[in-house]
């Protein structure tokens, strides 16, 4: 019986100090690294005045969420979007800025609800009188094109592989340049992705994109399971401040911006090498 005090008081002071704890755990990490699949302007780019950082829309979304809840963040180029994704897998970084959702990676990520935005593989046609168009089953029949290095999830994977009319190439720049030559009917690809391109090479006027889009997936921000910085803090506060901006219209808007400051750094670049 003399240890039932002692004990009562210990088992009571670890029940008050676990929350703390777990505070002063969050409390540690004042710093995320993140990173993202280089060279997916308007989304993410290598910043030319600094190439081992990554620029664009995800990048200053994130940036916004960081700097309200106090927090530094470094946006990392690591390579290629195989090679960021394996990054975070790894804990090495913390979080992915362009993740797509996928039941394999639950298993290494914490997707944050909601998404930045839904990326829309869309159908782009030359700008002139083409065919009727309600929904992809209408793409039948018709020739098309996709960049290989799309990777657009398993869904499209199959949806290419049973059309014996969409090929795929290397480049949005060869896939843009068969359309406009009359060798495609169409090319398959990200909305503003594609806008980006566009209006940097002044192509804008000569295509059209059809609606609806021909498939939809989230793209969002997610943390690495293995993150020293992963908690229940964290994950709640990035939802909170996902839900304010994505009410608000920010995500779009960065978006729209960050095609213009494509644009205008891809001009800089050609001026000055003249």
């Amino acid at each position: 019986m003399r240890c039932a005090v002692p004990l009562k008081s210990a088992l009571l002071a670890l029940l008050l100090a676990t929350p703390l704890a777990t505070h002063a755990a969050a409390a540690k990490c004042d710093r995320l690294i993140a990173t993202g699949g280089a060279n997916n302007p308007p989304f993410l780019w290598r910043d030319p005045q600094n190439p081992k950082r990554l620029v664009g829309a995800n990048a200053d979304l994130l940036k916004k969420i960081t700097d309200s809840l106090d927090l530094k963040l470094d946006v990392l180029y690591t390579g290629d979007a195989p090679k960021a994704l394996e990054q975070v897998r790894s804990g090495r970084v913390d979080v992915l800025t362009d993740a797509v959702l996928s039941p394999s990676e639950l298993a290494y990520l914490d997707f944050i609800h909601p998404s930045i935005t839904n990326l829309q593989m869309s159908a782009w046609v030359r700008q002139e009188p083409g065919f009727l168009y309600s929904n992809r089953e209408d793409l039948a029949g018709r020739s098309g094109i996709y960049v290989k290095t799309a990777g657009f999830g398993s869904a499209f994977d199959s949806y290419a592989k049973d059309n014996p009319n969409l090929r795929s190439v290397s480049s949005l720049a060869k896939a843009l340049s068969a359309l406009l030559a009359g060798k495609a009917d169409y090319v398959l690809h990200e909305r503003y992705s594609l806008i980006a391109y566009a209006a940097r090479q002044g192509l804008l006027a000569d295509i059209q994109r059809l609606d609806p889009p021909v498939f939809i997936r989230g793209l969002h921000f997610a943390v690495a399971h293995d993150s020293a910085c992963n908690g229940p803090w964290l994950r709640g506060q990035l939802a909170i401040k996902m839900t304010e901006l994505r009410a608000a219209g920010v995500p779009q808007q960065l978006l729209v911006d960050n095609i213009e400051r494509w644009k205008q750094q891809s001009a800089s670049t050609r001026n000055s090498q003249r």
